[in-house]
């Protein structure tokens, strides 16, 4: 594919914007690529700059909503950290939860961490692990009224705690 600029060199470039549902393709050599200046490829990417640009969207409504919240332990504002997208400290989530939660739900599906153990960590552990995704999904399962399901899913979760019960004696 030739590049959609000068026409002459191969693409090796290929960028995407998405604004509005509007989707723009932009497939560019490496030349050009440095010289569209609207890609801004010499800087990294940043976490923070994901933030402040999920919170851009709804930064408006929010205003309107609240107060200018600021944390009791550093002194951040959250329109500050709407901005920034960085948080001055731990209790910034605490101060900050009731509109942290929505994006952060937003982006891993859920609020709560599940993390990874080791694959040599204790068989107590992974059965644990096992009980509490099987417990998540018995609960998806009775809000969708999957009955027939859940009640598959019930014994499942009665046979690993008898694993577990064995392993433990």
């Amino acid at each position: 594919m030739l590049c959609d600029n000068c026409k002459k060199r191969n693409a090796n470039f290929h960028y995407t914007k998405v604004i509005n549902g509007k989707m723009e393709e932009l497939h560019l050599c490496e030349t050009c690529a440095f010289e569209n200046q609207e890609m801004d490829l010499n800087n990294p990417f940043s976490i923070h700059k994901l933030f402040a640009g999920l919170f851009e969207n709804k930064q408006d409504k929010q205003e309107e909503n609240h107060k200018d919240i600021t944390c009791s332990n550093c002194g951040l504002t959250f329109s500050k950290f709407q901005k920034t997208g960085k948080l001055g400290c731990m209790k910034c989530y605490d101060d900050f939860a009731e509109y942290l939660k929505p994006i952060i739900n937003g982006i891993h599906g859920h609020n709560h961490h599940r993390g990874k153990s080791p694959n040599r960590s204790s068989p107590n552990i992974k059965l644990q692990k096992e009980i509490e995704e099987l417990m998540i999904k018995l609960d998806d399962a009775v809000k969708k009224e999957e009955f027939e399901k859940a009640a598959i899913i019930r014994d499942e979760i009665k046979e690993v705690k008898a694993k577990l019960h064995t392993c433990e004696e």
